[in-house]
C-alpha cells in the first residue's frame, strides 16, 4: 500500500460503503492488540492505529503509525467463503512469495514483518504486518479514477512502461525447476507447491495444461451464456460448443503447447495491473503489491502487464479488421502500437537472456496466455476454436 491519501478513507466512511462482510472483518478485528505486536517488533516504540482505511476483494488495509513517525500496513484477511484451509495457504504462499522476492532480486515488495495464517491469535483474523512502500497506486495517481477514468495518462506513459518494462524483467528472471505456488519449508528453502483448484506442483508444462484442463470451469453457465448471447449474431449454442470444447482442444495439444517444456519456469503476478503497481510522482515504479495469485507459470502464459492487454485477432470477430488484419479501432490500434514499444523496452532491460522480450514477441505464445486468461478468470465469450487453429498452425 501507499502514503497517497487517494488510497485512503477514513473509518466512519469506509465501514458505511463496505459490504457486510468486510465491515464485519473490521469490527471482529482487535486493533487494540495489533499495535502492540508491531510495537514489539519495532524497538517497543508506542504504535496506533490511525483513522485511514483501505481495502481490496479480500483484505483490509489500515495504517500503523510510531511514535518516531514510521508507518507500517496492517493488513488483515476478510473471511469469505473460501475455505479455511485454502485461505490459510493462500496467506502463506503469499508471504513467502514476497519474502522469495525480497531475497533474490531488487523488485520492490514490502518487507513483511509478522504474520499469522489463522484466527487463533490476538487480533482474531489472519493479518500481516508490513512495510509501507512509497508512493501511490498508479490507478489512484494525480486524482485517481475520477481523474483519468482509471488510464494511465499518454503523456506519463513512457516513463511508466519503461519502469515497469524494468520490473517485468526482474519477475521473469527469478525461476524455480516446477510450476506452482511459491512455498517456504521449515529449513527456510524456497520451491513450489499445488496450485488452488489444478493441483500440483508439475514439472513440465504438458502435465500442468492437461491439468488445467481436466480442472477448469468456464466463469458462466449456459443460462448465463445464452443472455449475453441476446443481441449476438452469432448463436448462443454455437458459442456453448466452442466455450465446452476448449479445455478438450488444450488437452490434447497440451504436449505441442510449449517450446520450453521443462523447468526453470519464470515467477508471474497474476494481477499485473497498474492498481498493484505504486509510483512516484513522475510514474517511475516505486512497488508491486498483492502478490496472492503469484505462481511459477509456462513462459507461453508470460503476457503483457494486464495494462496492455489485447486480443488475438482470431478471437474477435473479424469485420473489425481490415484485410491486412489491421483493427478499423484507432484505440486498438494504439495499443498495438504500445505493445511493440514495450517489447523494445524489454529488450534494453534484459541482462541475462532474452526470455521475455521473446514470449512477448511471439504471436502464438501471446495467443495463449490471452486464452488461458480469459477463459480462467474473466469468462470472456470468444472464437476459442479460430485462436486455437491459429495457435496449431504455429502462427
Amino acid at each position: 500500500m501507499s502514503t497517497d491519501s487517494a488510497s485512503w478513507t477514513t473509518v466512519q466512511d469506509f465501514l458505511q460503503k463496505s459490504d457486510s462482510q468486510t465491515a464485519e472483518c473490521f469490527r471482529r478485528t482487535q486493533w487494540d492488540e495489533l499495535c502492540p505486536i508491531a510495537s514489539g517488533l519495532a524497538g517497543h516504540l508506542e504504535c496506533v492505529a490511525l483513522d485511514q482505511v483501505a481495502s481490496g476483494l479480500n483484505h483490509i488495509v489500515r495504517l500503523l503509525k510510531f511514535s518516531d513517525e514510521t508507518r507500517w500496513a496492517a493488513r488483515v484477511h476478510i473471511r469469505r467463503s473460501t475455505s479455511p484451509l485454502v485461505s490459510k495457504t493462500s496467506l502463506r504462499n503469499e508471504v513467502a512469495t514476497m519474502q522469495f522476492i525480497k531475497e533474490r532480486s531488487v523488485l520492490p515488495v514490502p518487507q513483511v514483518f509478522a504474520y499469522e495464517v489463522d484466527e487463533t491469535n490476538p487480533v482474531r483474523v489472519p493479518f500481516i504486518l508490513m512495510e509501507l512502500l512509497p508512493g501511490s497506486v498508479a490507478m489512484d495517481a494525480l486524482g485517481g479514477y475520477n481523474v483519468h477514468r482509471g488510464i494511465i495518462p499518454r503523456k506519463l506513459r513512457p516513463t511508466f512502461y519503461r519502469s515497469v518494462a524494468k520490473c517485468h524483467v526482474q519477475l521473469t528472471s527469478l525461476r524455480l525447476p516446477k510450476i506452482g505456488t511459491i512455498v517456504r519449508n521449515r529449513d527456510g528453502r524456497y520451491e513450489c507447491g499445488p496450485l488452488p483448484g489444478i493441483g500440483g506442483p508439475f514439472d513440465t508444462a504438458t502435465e500442468f495444461f492437461e491439468a488445467w484442463a481436466d480442472s477448469v470451469e468456464f466463469k458462466w453457465d449456459k443460462e448465463t451464456i445464452i443472455s449475453m448471447m441476446q443481441r449476438s449474431p452469432n448463436p448462443a449454442e454455437r458459442m456453448i460448443a466452442i466455450i465446452e470444447n476448449f479445455p478438450l482442444q488444450i488437452k490434447a495439444m497440451a504436449s505441442r503447447l510449449s517450446s520450453c517444456n521443462e523447468g526453470p519456469f519464470p515467477l508471474d503476478h497474476d494481477d499485473f495491473f497498474h492498481s498493484n503497481i505504486m509510483v512516484d510522482e513522475s510514474f517511475d515504479v516505486t512497488g508491486i503489491i498483492d502478490w496472492e495469485g503469484a505462481c511459477t507459470v509456462p513462459y507461453e502464459l508470460i503476457a503483457f502487464p494486464d495494462f496492455l492487454t489485447a486480443m488475438p485477432v482470431s478471437f474477435d470477430l473479424p469485420q473489425k479488421y481490415d484485410e491486412d488484419g489491421q483493427p478499423f479501432d484507432e484505440e486498438i490500434r494504439e495499443m498495438w502500437r504500445e505493445r511493440e514499444g514495450y517489447i523494445e523496452m524489454v529488450r534494453l532491460a534484459e541482462l541475462d537472456d532474452s526470455v521475455l522480450s521473446d514470449c512477448l514477441s511471439s504471436k502464438r505464445s501471446q495467443a495463449i496466455a490471452y486464452l488461458y486468461g480469459a477463459y480462467t478468470s474473466v469468462g470472456k465469450l470468444g472464437f476459442y476454436d479460430q485462436a486455437v487453429k491459429e495457435i496449431e498452425r504455429g502462427e
